[in-house]
């Protein structure tokens, strides 16, 4: 039985490669039986010939089970769809602990937690027969203990195990380079005063081994820096630590090499969450984080109201596909300009298919397929030809007008509008219009209100007056909002005197909202309907007019700012004193780097302990892309406001 970790083999993986490509590519590699997919990963894979088993010597692909545990179901259907998987010849997936029956004539491959009730599990499958030969992949690194004990409990079946590995994959992609470990609730946790030292430790545990797991999938040992006396700083120790022993311990001459020099190096910035707390519970205003904010959404699977024909209003489930071309081009777009898209993209559609209709005779795409082609010229066929790609935009199309429809209802229903604008401005609100907004009883939720308040608190530059708090928080309680929230913020600004915690206001003037708000009633009106030979009749354009100019105003966040300044460094910066890590270094941390070290890179890992957003991860990519840095964006959890707010409200009842 083998145990590897992935990027021993998969070679020659190119930097130009999103996280998300790297974890596809280390995904299908397990697929095909820890073999290189012969297709056109090829291109950037060493060909896996070598690794070719007798049995499966050929290129004919080997049909095979999938069992997964939760976890590993979330990492697949993150990054893989049912086709994908089919391609990489799974003819059935299946949990881990849900009543299976026996094909005993395939092979299963097996990715799951190491865990002894996931071992337990799979020996009884073993002892079962259920299958040919079993494929067993664990997420992340097997205990030398409970390797042993799954010997010990498959010693009569040893011989249908083909292969055992640590596949350094325990964490989940929802984005090209955004990462989470799935771990709930750490921020809440590791503040709690009535936690104990052995769940910290298993925390810290816990997130060690996902970055681990990240930096074998990115192929580089990083240079590590973090703030010091935190959860990030022993993060970054223990890190340290593993990644120095896997470097005096590994064969892999990729990762052993100490030519590269550290401007080509990537740097693993690990930051607490404290550092800055307004994007966790700001409103957004791009089409990713509305939807994040308003919706049903897990990993990338949204559901919906939709309303049909009948007027009839059920929930629809969307899964937003890595291969979704409009997602791709506006998932950090604000709303307004994917509005705007969404009409682009509906009259070429139109367009499209009326070329298609008319080349065929046909009145609707549908009966393109009724055609004979024996008795028509090429260009039906170069039409029909055509017809699959148009009737996936099509519903495509038609999902994103569903979701719009969604968010512009919530918008409508919770003021979003006016709350995004305000905290935009949050400096410049007097304590007349903060009271105003919390006293609008046209904006009935809460929750909104409290988060709003919180970004005004946080981000004041002096400290609010008694009298002034009492007003604020009487106003907060009549509007139904719980103060547990802002009793624990009011802590951490004592402890902490919000020296790093706020964003860079913009200086951008307010704008008005009465041609805002005119323009959202006017498109959720005219949204709802359905599309009709692939557009919306009437003026779209003129809907969107009133939304057209409402852009949030460029700026930098305050983990983006601290990346920077990483990234780029100076004579004097804010980062000065961060602890600094080289795994591949005989010393330990040092208050700083020495200077010969002191060099841009261009790559980094940025983590955040305590929960992220989808609003950070946009905010480093429009970074990256102006500077030409790759970036990759990593968190404990990707949290919605209201799920952070449930923490900080935890914390302060406490």
């Amino acid at each position: 039985m083998a145990s590897q970790p992935l990027t021993s083999s998969t070679p020659g993986l190119s930097k130009q490669l999103t996280l998300r490509d790297r974890q596809i590519v280390a995904i299908e590699r397990f697929l095909n039986l820890n073999r290189d997919k012969a297709s056109s990963t090829d291109a950037i894979i060493t060909d896996g010939a070598s690794n070719t088993e007798s049995e499966i010597g050929n290129n004919e692909p080997i049909w095979k089970v999938l069992v997964f545990d939760r976890f590993g179901q979330d990492i697949v259907s993150s990054v893989l769809r049912v086709n994908d998987l089919f391609q990489n010849g799974i003819t059935v997936h299946m949990l881990l602990n849900a009543e299976r029956y026996p094909i005993p004539d395939v092979p299963a491959i097996y990715f799951v937690s190491p865990t002894s009730e996931n071992v337990k599990r799979i020996a009884q499958d073993l002892n079962s027969g259920l299958y040919e030969s079993v494929y067993v992949n664990f997420l992340s690194s097997v205990p030398r203990a409970l390797l042993e004990d799954f010997a010990t409990q498959c010693v009569n079946t040893a011989h249908m195990v083909s292969q055992v590995y640590d596949q350094y994959l325990n964490f989940i992609v929802t984005e090209p380079d955004s990462f989470s470990l799935a771990l709930t609730k750490v921020y809440s946790t590791l503040a709690s005063p009535k936690v104990q030292d052995s769940e910290i430790e298993a925390i810290i545990d816990k997130i060690t081994m996902g970055l681990f797991s990240v930096v074998m999938t990115m192929g580089q040992i990083p240079i590590i820096r973090c703030p010091r006396d935190n959860a990030a700083e022993m993060i970054a120790q223990k890190l340290d630590q593993k990644l120095r022993d896997f470097v005096i311990n590994s064969r892999d001459s990729s990762f052993n090499t100490q030519a590269a020099p550290n401007a080509q190096r990537p740097v693993l910035v690990i930051f607490d969450r404290n550092v800055d707390l307004v994007p966790m519970v700001a409103h957004s205003w791009t089409y990713q984080c509305l939807i994040h904010d308003t919706l049903d959404m897990r990993l990338n699977r949204i559901r919906v109201d939709v309303e049909d024909a009948n007027g009839v209003v059920s929930k629809k489930g969307y899964d937003l596909d890595p291969k979704d071309f409009f997602w791709a081009r506006n998932a950090s777009v604000p709303f307004p300009q994917v509005a705007e898209d969404i009409d682009t993209e509906l009259t070429k559609y139109k367009q499209d298919a009326s070329e298609i209709t008319s080349a065929t005779g046909v009145t609707a795409l549908e009966d393109v397929n009724q055609l004979d082609l024996n008795a028509n010229a090429q260009h039906l066929k170069s039409a029909i030809t055509a017809l699959p790609e148009l009737t996936q935009r099509k519903h495509t199309l038609d999902m994103h007008m569903n979701i719009a429809t969604s968010l512009l209802k919530a918008i409508k229903e919770r003021g979003l509008d006016s709350f995004f604008q305000m905290e935009e401005n949050i400096t410049r609100q007097t304590k007349q219009t903060i009271l105003e907004a919390i006293n609008d009883s046209e904006r009935s939720n809460p929750l909104d209100k409290l988060r709003m308040f919180l970004i005004y608190y946080i981000s004041s530059d002096s400290a609010i007056s008694s009298a002034d708090m009492a007003e604020y928080e009487h106003a907060l309680v009549a509007a139904g909002c719980d103060l547990a929230a802002l009793n624990y913020a009011k802590r951490v600004r004592e402890i902490t005197r919000m020296t790093m915690m706020t964003s860079t206001p913009s200086n951008a003037a307010p704008q008005p909202t009465d041609n805002i708000l005119r323009g959202f009633s006017s498109i959720s009106n005219r949204l709802t309907g359905k599309l009709k030979d692939g557009g919306l009749s009437g003026g779209f354009e003129n809907l969107i007019s009133g939304v057209k100019n409402f852009l949030p105003t460029r700026k930098e966040l305050t983990i983006t700012r601290l990346v920077e300044d990483i990234m780029e460094p100076s004579s004097s910066s804010a980062t000065e004193d961060y602890l600094y890590f080289d795994p591949r270094m005989a010393r330990g941390a040092l208050t700083r780097p020495p200077p010969r070290n002191r060099v841009p890179c261009s790559e980094a890992i940025v983590f955040i302990v305590g929960g992220g957003n989808f609003l950070e991860y946009g905010n480093l990519q429009e970074y990256a892309k102006r500077s030409g840095k790759h970036i990759v964006y990593g968190s404990t959890a990707i949290c919605t406001p209201k799920e952070f707010v449930d923490e900080l409200s935890e914390l302060g009842a406490a």
